[in-house]
């Protein structure tokens, strides 16, 4: 059960487990009394959230408090009743429970990105920014797939996260395979990220290119490294990306939400499911975008039936 989940998530449902437990406590209940708890039991500890946390945030605590419990090979007895408080929990949770949008990247912002970099081939940094911008955008990259928390490469893992070598070579089309080593969804099974060459300077098949020239990384360094101004070899941490970017308030995932067409993004297979569409933002531009490029596509489909009418 350990493995299904990654770290993050155990840690967070052993946290949720460890806050029923004190509740219980400080409650005056026994042993006896949570293991397994009544759905009485659970049904107070749910109301405990009402008016404080969102709906998403107390199902998941009590989520967890079912996990530990089935664990243990105990019956959950949750059912009707707990399923009505925590409905009633979701409907008074206060706004401020609630996360602000995370904004898409759009191609209008590696345009401005590209705009400030330095990309004459002296400055190590900003070529890896370039390339791991239109490497997230264009792949549909999560951000903890392909950048670590340290720049040192001594703290680099390449059983996580790839290096030189899991980029693969152009075909005859100038498509590049990256071999993902690990992520979210697959873990260790790891993914394939398909990059096509695109037009103007920000195609991610350049972009790759020019970065691993300008850098000099062999096949064994980090995908993401870098030379400084000293020429030592870092690391392209998520921090130090996303705070260069800084224009809005930007996560990993912003990467993944913007511009990218929908059924591309299927087909591709970078989500598991629709679940992409909830995470769409700024969604009255992103529509405009789609829809004239569907107009564009009919428009010519049609030409072309003129033509052979």
């Amino acid at each position: 059960m350990d493995a299904a989940v990654s770290d993050k998530t155990r840690q967070r449902k052993l946290q949720y487990a460890a806050e029923f437990l004190v509740w219980a406590a400080n409650h005056g209940l026994t042993e006896e009394d949570v293991l397994p708890p009544s759905e009485n039991t659970l049904c107070n500890f749910a109301a405990l959230f009402a008016g404080k946390l969102a709906g998403g945030t107390a199902k998941a605590k009590v989520s967890a408090v079912k996990s530990w419990v089935q664990r243990r090979g105990l019956t959950w007895e949750g059912g009707n009743n707990l399923r009505n408080v925590l409905n009633g929990v979701e409907r008074r949770a206060p706004a401020s429970s609630f996360r602000d949008q995370r904004p898409p990247v759009k191609k209008e912002h590696l345009s401005t990105l590209f705009d400030e970099l330095d990309l004459s081939g002296s400055c190590g940094l900003d070529h890896a920014m370039a390339a791991v911008s239109t490497g997230c955008f264009y792949g549909q990259l999560r951000g903890g797939e392909i950048l670590p928390q340290s720049s040192d490469p001594a703290d680099f893992n390449p059983s996580e996260l790839p290096t030189v070598k899991d980029l693969k070579a152009p075909n005859e089309n100038g498509d590049r395979k990256l071999k993902l080593p690990k992520t979210k969804t697959k873990q260790s099974r790891g993914e394939e990220v398909i990059y096509s060459p695109q037009p103007g300077r920000t195609s991610p098949t350049r972009a790759w290119r020019e970065h691993i020239r300008v850098n000099r990384l062999g096949p064994d360094d980090p995908l993401v490294a870098y030379r400084d101004e000293s020429d030592e070899l870092k690391v392209l941490s998520k921090t130090v990306f996303l705070k260069r970017h800084n224009i809005p308030r930007m996560t990993g995932h912003c990467f993944r939400i913007g511009g990218i067409p929908p059924d591309i993004v299927k087909m591709l297979g970078r989500w598991k499911s629709d679940a992409f569409l909830k995470y769409w933002r700024d969604l009255d531009s992103l529509a405009s975008i789609h829809l004239h490029r569907h107009h564009a596509q009919l428009s010519y489909t049609n030409r072309l039936q003129d033509l052979r009418g």
